[in-house]
């Protein structure tokens, strides 16, 4: 295939996403450039694959030599884009003519099937799962691609006209997707997050609705909101604002006027009384937290859009997948019971808005594991410790935060006996046990990032379980 003939194609990080850009530009004719900044003896196993197959690879302190010669730039999700050295790697590409895009949207351009995206700050893996497997139980060819795991660019390959995408969208890959345009966009939550890579909230949020911005097709381009988000609510109000036309899904777990909603106990599709379908009961839902009914009514919006609204002997299925619906890993996870005492893995909450939802979804004594790395600033965390204080849970600090945390809480009159401080999670997390009592619940949920003592959250939700398997 020559899609790239003649062109010199930069792939900027060889990652999960960068590696099989890079190898997608490889095989359409491109000659590839690909920058990483580890060195070159701790590249991964793809990358070292596509220097053997002729990419010319520079790792560590490359300073991005040649990429002068690039007419096309590929950034990997997550790179400082606003920030130098890449904020001058990319306007200076750009004055040359280059054109630089994200991974999302070089696999957009070439996606054969019509796309459901789904962004936010919390919720996008659990409501993308959700979606996949209700139209798959449906009979339709779903596949769910994105940061849920496997990139849209790496799915490719899997999909033919009559699938449909599913993708989870991050704000960094919305940055650079100028023509991004699916089928069905859900916007769940715009919450405070990723203030060490945008320049200011305002900017994150406003990365976020670029989702909905090439969707022009009065007749099948859906824009999903859950309007239990205030914030999402009210960008569903200024995403209409002028456009009458504008199709739009409103979703909500609530008794609202929206097109999903909860009533009697029931989730419903449509708002007139006696024409609306009922989906299933919400006792049927497995998934903990107030927070997830809202991912389920979004699930349903979205799904119903594809479906073109056409239900029908469906309902069934779309209710049997959601009640067979298994949470993912590192989300309000149950890991053990042991002694009488709950322990749940919910690491992938990383900041207080997430905590605080966990918080909400078990009744008391609860202790919260909270600590890392923390994405923002102090004073975004005195919401949490005032729930703290009302709730009467306990916290568990450790990691770089911990300090920071500890005095947030003492500001917010949150008690000394309810606070305990470690260095490390081991240590937190044997403390709760130690003074744990009967039908308490442990939850991990810590409120920031994890690479002061981890890799991932991944890696330290892993630990988590490990550390209580291991308890006696």
């Amino acid at each position: 295939m020559t899609d790239f003939p003649n062109q010199t194609a930069a792939v900027i990080g060889l990652a999960r996403a960068g590696a099989p850009a890079a190898r997608f530009l490889l095989e359409r004719g491109a000659r590839v450039i690909g920058y990483d900044s580890k060195p070159h003896d701790e590249l991964s196993d793809e990358a070292l694959a596509l220097e053997r197959d002729g990419v010319q690879i520079y790792a560590g302190e490359h300073n991005f030599e040649g990429i002068e010669a690039a007419d096309l730039v590929v950034l990997s999700p997550g790179l400082k884009v606003h920030y130098e050295p890449l904020q001058s790697v990319i306007k200076g590409a750009e004055a040359r003519g280059a054109e630089v895009i994200g991974e999302l949207e070089l696999a957009s351009r070439f996606c054969p099937c019509p796309m459901i995206a789904v962004t936010g700050t919390k919720g996008k893996s659990t409501t993308v799962k959700l979606i996949t497997e209700m139209l798959r139980a449906c009979g339709v060819d779903a596949h769910s691609a994105g940061n849920i795991g496997t990139p849209l660019i790496e799915m490719l390959p899997q999909l033919t006209p009559d699938s449909w995408a599913v993708v989870e969208v991050s704000s960094f890959q919305l940055e650079k997707a100028p023509t991004f345009k699916p089928k069905i966009a859900v916007l769940l939550s715009l919450l405070e997050d990723h203030q060490d890579y945008h320049p200011t909230l305002e900017q994150y949020w406003e990365t976020k609705l670029k989702l909905f911005a090439n969707q022009e097709d009065k007749d099948s381009d859906w824009a999903v909101f859950n309007v239990d988000d205030p914030r999402v609510n009210e960008s569903r109000k200024n995403h209409c604002k002028g456009y009458s036309w504008r199709p739009v899904i409103e979703t909500s777990s609530h008794p609202k006027k929206t097109l999903v909603n909860v009533n009697e106990e029931f989730f419903f599709l449509g708002t007139d009384k006696k024409a609306r379908t009922k989906v299933l009961q919400i006792d049927d839902v497995k998934l903990s937290g107030a927070h997830n009914l809202s991912n389920v009514a979004a699930a349903i919006g979205a799904v119903s859009a594809a479906l073109e609204f056409d239900l029908g002997s469906k309902v069934e299925q779309i209710a049997d997948a959601i009640r067979n619906f298994q949470t993912l890993p590192h989300r309000l996870e149950v890991v053990a019971r042991k002694d009488g005492v709950t322990y749940v893995n919910d690491s992938q909450s990383t900041i207080p808005d997430a905590s605080i939802a966990a918080l909400k979804s078990f009744p008391a004594p609860v202790t919260l594991l909270l600590g890392g790395k923390a994405k923002i600033e102090a004073e975004s965390y005195r919401a949490l410790m005032e729930v703290v204080r009302e709730s009467g849970a306990k916290i568990g600090l450790f990691g770089e935060a911990a300090a920071m945390l500890e005095e947030v809480a003492q500001e917010c009159c949150v008690k000394k006996s309810q606070i305990n401080r470690q260095k490390t999670l081991a240590e937190a997390l044997q403390n709760a046990k130690i003074e744990a009592s009967p039908g308490e619940t442990i939850v991990l949920s810590p409120a920031c990032a994890s690479f002061d003592q981890f890799k991932s959250y991944e890696d330290r939700g892993q630990t988590f379980r490990a550390l209580v398997a291991s308890m006696e």
